[in-house]
């Protein structure tokens, strides 16, 4: 078979040179109720993704103007969690297109519906997105579709890549201002007339994702970070993508502090039984096999008290000694011996 044989029936040549410039290419996705479709291709045996108009939209003035902003802003913009759109072709059977990177991996939704996701991955993944995020709107562009399907996370590493800039905004830009975006992400002010949205409508729609992620991995740290970035007023939402990484860093903290006050406890608990034995005079021998609870065990001049024939209140004198503090006594082990107290 030729090299110019292939299923699609369409080669591009380059009528200057003669040379190949794009082969195998293939139609993987048309937008429902866009105006894009997209294409793999090669070019000199290296992948790339054509998007172009679908045909009943091929030369409509407001539609081709759409397509050039979509790759005048995309140009622009080199960062390593955005898809990077590589040039400008116009195509016989296309007509224009954008020449973009080829990302191997899935969308966010596919990979939450695999249930591929976890909580470390998850925070991974916004740090990434909010770290594309500031870098766009350090550039004046306010992306205006932030949803899971235009989230790629590659199968090398799962780091994000941003896509489809076909809403996307900046301040180079006079036309093409009306109201855009997937409803459901859409921020409350994106719909008021005459109000143009500003970087705090990305962080309207990265809350509602996040949101989605929190509800899937029952992440209670998530949702409350949800819960600020999908503040109705913009003003009252994190004011930067930076911003919000740092709230999550510190509700990460704050956990880590917890569990190191949880560990610190359990070790309290051992002093208390090396100290009761040392009060007792007893020695590591007079520890007997007896319920365990957190490796810790009373000793046994402790013990006796639920095995003679002795009140009530001088067992919980004992134990009030054993677990002398409020956190000591919250704990599954003080419960037991407690309810072995009320039974006697």
């Amino acid at each position: 078979m030729a090299d110019n044989d292939v299923s699609s029936g369409f080669i591009h040549v380059d009528t200057q040179s003669g040379e190949l410039s794009f082969s195998n290419l293939s139609e993987i996705y048309v937008s429902f109720s866009g105006y894009a479709r997209l294409f793999r291709c090669q070019r000199y045996n290296r992948l790339h993704i054509l998007k172009a108009l679908k045909p009943s939209y091929i030369g409509n003035p407001f539609y081709e103007q759409a397509l050039r902003k979509e790759f005048d802003i995309g140009y622009q913009l080199e960062h390593p969690h955005i898809c990077r759109a590589l040039g400008w072709e116009t195509l016989p059977e296309l007509g224009h297109c954008i020449v973009l990177e080829y990302i191997d991996g899935a969308t966010l939704r596919e990979l939450m519906a695999q249930g591929r996701l976890t909580a470390a991955l998850a925070r991974k993944l916004i740090a990434e997105l909010c770290d594309a995020l500031n870098y766009l709107h350090g550039k004046q562009v306010v992306h205006r579709d932030l949803k899971p399907e235009n989230i790629l996370v590659t199968h090398n590493g799962s780091n994000i890549k941003l896509i489809d800039f076909g809403l996307s905004d900046s301040d180079d830009y006079e036309v093409l201002k009306m109201p855009a975006g997937t409803r459901y992400y859409l921020a409350p002010e994106a719909l008021k007339p005459g109000q143009l949205p500003d970087l705090r409508a990305d962080i309207y729609s990265l809350g509602i994702l996040t949101g989605e992620m929190a509800e899937l991995l029952k992440d209670k740290k998530l949702a409350a970070l949800s819960r600020k970035c999908t503040r109705r007023k913009p003003e009252d939402r994190y004011p930067s993508a930076p911003e919000v990484v740092k709230a999550l860093h510190r509700m990460d903290s704050a956990r880590q502090l917890y569990q190191r006050i949880a560990a610190a406890c359990a070790g309290l608990l051992l002093l208390t039984g090396g100290y009761l034995l040392w009060k007792t005079g007893t020695g590591p021998d007079s520890v007997t096999s007896l319920p365990v609870y957190g490796n810790y065990a009373l000793p046994e001049p402790c013990w006796r008290y639920w095995e003679e024939d002795t009140v009530s209140a001088g067992r919980q004198e004992v134990l009030d000694e054993a677990f002398p503090l409020p956190v000591q006594r919250q704990s599954a082990m003080y419960t037991r011996y407690k309810d072995l107290t009320l039974r006697q």
